[in-house]
């Protein structure tokens, strides 16, 4: 019986990782993806995620997003302060405040939802790395329920007013 289930766990595991190999493979305009996990005990003022991506040859425009996995989030928004580095230079700083979607029906454990914030354009230059530095800004000491944290790299994000994409589980 506990060859069975160990069973069925790698099963699940191994079809979970071919489905987002799958889903990442379909996203042919995406150069770059990267996630970091949040804690158990939540995200803090203190805490910062940093993403360092290697220079990116032949792609000097890009859009990009940020991509919040919650589970059992209860805030309606969230502000982040983003900070964009190549090399030594500054191309970006600001604080990104967000309204998620709570209007429709949740399904899945844990009322999972999965978020897709523009951050914007940025002009990368090919032969630098790019860093890229989150913070949370919400006016709450620990903030729980997020999972994890994306960075996606893509070409041009729409302008503003036109669709952005949620993903529900």
């Amino acid at each position: 019986m506990r060859n069975k289930a160990k069973f069925h766990s790698t099963l699940c595991k191994f079809s979970v990782s071919v489905l987002l190999t799958a889903l990442c493979s379909c996203m042919a305009d995406t150069q770059h993806l990267a996630f970091l996990p949040i804690g158990n005990d939540g995200w803090t003022h203190a805490d910062t995620l940093t993403y360092t991506i290697a220079p990116q040859e032949g792609y000097t425009y890009g859009g990009i997003s940020l991509l919040l996995h919650t589970e059992g989030y209860t805030y309606e928004n969230i502000a982040l302060g983003v900070t964009i580095r190549q090399d030594t230079t500054l191309l970006y700083h600001e604080q990104r405040s967000y309204r998620l979607d709570r209007s429709a029906p949740k399904s899945g454990i844990g009322r999972r939802c999965d978020y897709t914030l523009p951050i914007g354009n940025v002009t990368l230059c090919d032969t630098l790395p790019t860093t890229i530095i989150l913070t949370q800004q919400i006016d709450q000491p620990v903030l729980t329920g997020i999972r994890e944290v994306g960075i996606s790299m893509s070409k041009p994000l729409p302008k503003p007013g036109e669709a952005v994409w949620k993903v529900e589980w």
